[in-house]
């Protein structure tokens, strides 16, 4: 038999929802509901759009390089701020410390780690990951308008790496800037020495234009502004201190005044044109409204007590250039002339500068009854009384080893009576020991031995 479907029609109310309309509004409680809709109501209505966030205005778009531990945590500042930053280091540990995303962090494995304050390691591991620095550069700071690229002077790694980094970045053709740490006052001689002989070859490469410009900071002066800062801590106030200026720079060259702008291609002039060392700082003052050359004061002083190395000479200047900056109520109450007798007293000091430029801007976001100034100077010379300084807590370092490693000798020396004469031939065979020697083969050569029983 064929097999046939009946279809019954059943009335609609049989096929309706288990729970009705009216069930539900049974089960509720009508007051409740009507506070319920109210809050909905008044939420829509003030319910604001997504707020978009504006990005930063910057006149120069820099691409930030770290080299060695003080390198990389200049850096972390740098991409902090907003910057597009990679770091490099020839010790694990150090990399794990800085905050970057991971493959922004790139290890130049080399031996058992680290450079031991060796500059020859740090060049040597350097040179053998070359390419991967290449494409790292390529990779992360493509858009890059400036290279900003920070490492110590005394260190090995960042120290050590400075030629071959430096090498990398000008095959690319932008000007490069180099940003370098001098030694605490309590460093060794070993890294004292590192730091005069990186900054003669920086200097060197300022003066033959491969380098657009050089910054000199120093972690001596760091050490007595930031006194009362743990110890912990320290790197990271100090560095926030040491990026700041630039960024502010960067910014406000980028934005309009209501008076005078200092505006991007100034900027540019003075970061990149500079041929030199430069040093910059941020000075506040407060005695604004009763002084009327209290900020031309404080721009010529802020050099001296500042961040960066002193004992600069300001008439070697190419370029100089102030930012002052204050909200609406604080430049209603600045006697006319100060922002004049300013930049007369900058011109000056810095006689044969071929531009001197100045930027006013009001920023209601500063609250303070202040004004934040912020100076620089660029094209000048090697800073001679902190370079001589240096030199002699080299010399008296030397002569404090020299003495310790007498003690020494004298301590592991036994007289037996017998009288030695040491030969030509036995200081050569002395060298060739020490290159022979268990440390240089196993670990200082760019290999690393696997001593586990097999």
């Amino acid at each position: 038999m064929p097999v046939t479907t009946e279809i019954v029609n059943k009335p609609q109310e049989e096929i309706e929802d288990d729970v009705s309309r009216e069930t539900i509004e049974e089960n509720i409680e009508q007051d409740k509901l009507a506070e319920l809709k109210a809050k909905m109501a008044q939420k829509k209505e003030n319910a604001m759009p997504p707020k978009i966030i504006e990005k930063k205005r910057r006149s120069l778009n820099f691409g930030v390089i770290g080299s060695g531990q003080a390198g990389s945590r200049l850096v972390e500042c740098w991409f902090k701020l907003g910057y597009p930053a990679i770091a490099f280091n020839t010790a694990p540990q150090d990399l794990e410390q800085i905050d970057l995303p991971e493959n922004h962090k790139y290890l130049l494995e080399y031996g058992i780690g680290g450079a031991a304050k060796d500059t020859n390691i740090g060049h040597a591991a350097a040179e053998m990951h070359k390419q991967e620095i290449i494409n790292a550069v390529d990779e992360v700071l493509s858009d890059a308008q400036v290279f900003l690229l920070c490492l110590s002077l005394g260190g090995g790694s960042g120290a050590g790496s400075h030629d071959v980094m430096i090498d990398v970045l000008s095959q690319i053709g932008k000007p490069i800037v180099v940003m370098t740490v001098l030694p605490m006052s309590t460093e060794d001689a070993q890294t004292k020495q590192n730091a005069l002989n990186t900054l003669s070859k920086l200097a060197i490469l300022a003066q033959n234009k491969t380098i657009a410009n050089l910054i000199v900071v120093d972690n001596a002066k760091l050490e007595a502004i930031y006194s009362d800062v743990s110890h912990m801590n320290f790197f990271s106030v100090g560095n926030k201190a040491i990026v700041k200026p630039i960024d502010i720079f960067n910014h406000f060259s980028s934005v309009a005044s209501l008076e005078k702008s200092l505006d991007p291609m100034e900027w540019a002039k003075l970061f990149t044109d500079g041929e030199g060392l430069c040093i910059y700082g941020e000075i506040q003052v407060a005695n604004y409204a009763n002084d009327n050359t209290a900020i031309a004061e404080a721009i010529i002083e802020n050099h001296e007590t500042g961040l960066l190395a002193s004992g600069f000479d300001l008439t070697q200047a190419k370029y100089a250039g102030a930012l002052i900056v204050a909200n609406n109520k604080v430049w209603e109450n600045i006697p006319r002339g100060s922002v004049d007798y300013a930049m007369s007293l900058i011109q000056e000091n810095c006689p044969g500068a071929e531009g001197v430029f100045r930027g006013t801007y009001v920023d209601d976001s500063v609250k303070e009854d202040i004004v934040y100034i912020y100076s620089m100077f660029s094209g000048l010379g090697l800073p001679d009384t902190r370079v001589t300084q240096l030199r002699k807590e080299v010399e008296a370092e030397k002569e404090k080893t020299q003495q310790r490693a007498k003690t020494r000798t004298t301590n592991l020396t036994l007289d037996t009576g017998v009288e030695k004469t040491v030969s030509k031939a036995d200081e050569v065979r002395q060298k060739i020991a020490k290159n022979n020697s268990t440390f240089s083969q196993n670990f200082a050569k760019g290999k690393s031995l696997d001593f586990r029983k097999k």
